[in-house]
């Protein structure tokens, strides 16, 4: 048996038990990485060794492509692989009893996550409010919510509750590709990527009442678009772009506006459980780690806070 065989045997395994959206990543990432590297590799030939160079050429030489792979694409590569060997196992396809192979740590330079400074949060709200609309409103949701770009999409109004100013969160919308399906692409409404991530998020007074100014309330239309139509996130995403560019305010990725809003409830002292559980995280310590970084207006503050600052002028 060859690794290509395995693989999609592996898979379709999995047809039945796993989201479409995680079925479809799973069979991207076999045709497109997988099968290149190891389709052609008889299954009694794979050991730890073998695999654990496949990955390492893929993070040294780019597996071949010609462009740097994403460190998240490489380690969610690894894990796929630990799957597949330890079904392989299961079925004595292999004889060992253990493979461990893993993303090798680099040294790297990482570059901070963009968040909006304050100044140009409110840079950002006032020309929102200036030219408020379904579409607009949208990324006041988000800047006031932390919601990730495909929980708006799939937001209906009906998901909305004014009266007690809470919105509902139990969809995300996504559009997934398959290379040998016709067509190669479709949009999915499912139900959020996790079982955190269906949650309720509070709304402020002054969000309800905007809400009111722009939407018609009917349940079955969805917010962007205040119809039965919808805006799928990569076209909401150009929306957006465009409208930050006709307002003369600098770039910053959609993504970006969770990440502004998990830093700003920190910097407010919001405790670190809430914040997680609006953000729709598992854990606190994926809020810490990867949404909360603090202004230089923050950090400036920090400094000139300490006690033994005057200590310090004072001997100047």
């Amino acid at each position: 048996m060859l690794f290509g065989d395995l693989a999609m045997e592996w898979l379709a395994g999995k047809k039945n038990y796993v989201k479409e959206s995680t079925y479809a990543l799973y069979q991207y990432e076999i045709e497109n990485y997988l099968l290149p590297a190891l389709g052609h590799i008889c299954v009694a030939d794979l050991n730890e060794q073998f695999l654990q160079e496949v990955v390492l050429n893929w993070q040294n030489e780019s597996g071949g492509s010609g462009r740097a792979m994403k460190k998240s694409t490489i380690q969610n590569l690894v894990i796929l692989l630990k799957q597949i060997a330890r079904y392989a196992m299961k079925k004595e396809y292999i004889r060992q009893s253990k493979i461990d192979i893993r993303y090798a740590p680099q040294k790297s330079i990482q570059c901070p996550r963009k968040v909006l400074e304050e100044a140009e949060q409110l840079r950002l709200i006032s020309a929102v409010l200036a030219d408020l609309t379904p579409e607009t409103l949208g990324i006041l949701l988000c800047i006031n919510s932390g919601l990730r770009i495909g929980e708006l999409c799939a937001l209906k109004w009906s998901d909305v509750n004014t009266s007690e100013r809470v919105l509902h969160v139990t969809k995300t919308m996504q559009r997934i590709y398959l290379k040998n399906s016709n067509p190669k692409s479709y949009v999915v409404i499912t139900s959020p990527k996790t079982e955190s991530s269906v949650r309720d998020i509070p709304l402020s007074e002054k969000m309800c009442e905007l809400i009111a100014e722009v939407g018609d309330m009917n349940p079955q239309h969805y917010i962007l678009t205040n119809s039965e139509r919808y805006i799928e996130p990569r076209t909401y995403r150009k929306h957006y772009n465009v409208f930050l560019h006709m307002q003369g305010i600098t770039h910053i990725k959609f993504h970006s506006l969770r990440h502004t809003f998990a830093t700003k409830c920190i910097e407010s002292g919001a405790d670190y459980k809430v914040v997680s559980e609006i953000l729709g995280h598992s854990s606190i310590n994926t809020t810490l780690n990867m949404y909360v970084h603090p202004q230089m207006s923050q950090k400036r503050k920090c400094i000139e806070s300490i006690c033994w600052r005057q200590t310090i002028e004072s001997q100047i």
